[in-house]
């Protein structure tokens, strides 16, 4: 699975432009502020639904447009077909297609395009809130396992009918009820997550060039309980949310679960954080997003895509020389940006090059 062809219609200073896509490596390059990165945002919003720079799509429909508009058409190379998706937004309303039929969610498309983004501040991966990481290690499951989102949906629907128990009294008399239904699928949600974060774990050794200065990082689960309770054991788990209670009306939200589960990243027992340096922070994260491109890759079918934007601005030259020498193994789509071509030219021989400039992309 990759990418033939992009279309970008909207999109900050892009007003429309087409690229016809190489299978491997695909170079974008040109002046800041040419229009680059909107075109990687525009690849995430038909991926993702959502730019990886703002959440607000109205910061990113081109002034004086109503409407931003995302295409593709997608190469299916088992199969040996192809066929298009697109997506088009407006401040208010959404519409996808799929193979020229309208679907309501955005999960449909994005099983279509698996894309990991590394980005300058993609170190927050690292440093940042739990969410960030929850959301990083969804991603792979949501690829791995498919009845993995409906039981995410559900768990959010059930969360939010508890937590309004527990806000209001008139509805108290249902917390019962709605605990019961988190409780089954905490279980659920953690086994998807410990599977997922083993083929992340295991993935990473395709960086272990890139590591190098850092160390190859040990990666352990939060449940989203504490550690001594067992989050595969519902009677445990039932125990536990009676013994909270109070706390949590108190509080009026549920304090535990699925919902607070972390990713926590450790060199030598001790959180990456506390020990590593800026530099070291960035090749983590760099390094664990390239393994959870190829842990959501499961099958062939599902190929994945690798999108960087401007990272020589982030790395040295010898960690650049590593990260270069990692990407040019893969089997992954790449979508590189840089603001000159030779660099990017010599370390891709194959690659296919396009100049982008005030919005407008043009293959040379």
């Amino acid at each position: 699975m990759w990418l033939s062809r992009l279309s970008v219609s909207n999109c900050r200073i892009v007003a429309d432009t087409g690229l016809e896509l190489a299978q491997h490596a695909n170079v974008l390059f040109g002046d800041n502020a040419s229009g680059k990165s909107s075109l990687l945002e525009a690849l995430a919003v038909l991926s993702r639904g959502r730019s990886f720079r703002t959440p607000r799509i109205a910061d990113l429909i081109r002034r004086g447009a109503s409407e931003l508009t995302v295409s593709a058409k997608v190469e299916n190379g088992i199969a040996g077909d192809s066929y298009p998706i697109g997506i088009s937004k407006t401040s208010q309303d959404t519409r996808i297609r799929i193979n020229h039929a309208d679907v309501q969610q955005q999960a449909e498309l994005s099983s279509h395009l698996p894309l990991t983004l590394i980005h300058p501040g993609s170190v927050e991966l690292v440093t940042g809130s739990p969410a960030l990481r929850r959301a990083f290690l969804d991603w792979i499951a949501f690829y791995r396992f498919a009845d993995f989102n409906q039981a995410w949906r559900n768990y959010q629907r059930i969360l939010r009918q508890r937590n309004a128990c527990l806000r209001d009294p008139g509805q108290r008399y249902a917390l019962p009820q709605w605990t019961e239904q988190l409780l089954a699928l905490q279980p659920v949600l953690y086994r998807y997550r410990v599977q997922a974060l083993q083929a992340l774990q295991a993935d990473l050794q395709i960086s272990v060039a890139l590591l190098e200065g850092a160390g190859m990082p040990h990666l352990q689960l939060g449940s989203g309980f504490p550690g001594s309770v067992d989050a595969e054991d519902v009677e445990s788990l039932r125990h536990f949310f009676h013994d909270k209670r109070e706390q949590e009306l108190k509080q009026g939200f549920s304090l535990y679960g699925a919902h607070r589960a972390d990713l926590h990243i450790l060199l030598e027992g001790i959180p990456a954080t506390r020990v590593a340096s800026r530099g070291q922070l960035k090749l983590l994260a760099v390094s664990l997003l390239l393994a959870q491109s190829h842990a959501a890759a499961e099958t062939d079918t599902k190929r994945g895509i690798i999108a960087i934007d401007d990272l020589a601005s982030e790395l040295d030259e010898t960690n650049l020389q590593a990260l270069y020498n990692t990407l040019r193994m893969t089997q992954q789509q790449l979508i590189i940006t840089g603001t000159h071509p030779d660099p990017l030219r010599q370390r891709f021989a194959d690659a296919r090059l396009f100049h982008v400039k005030h919005g407008q992309a043009s293959q040379q």
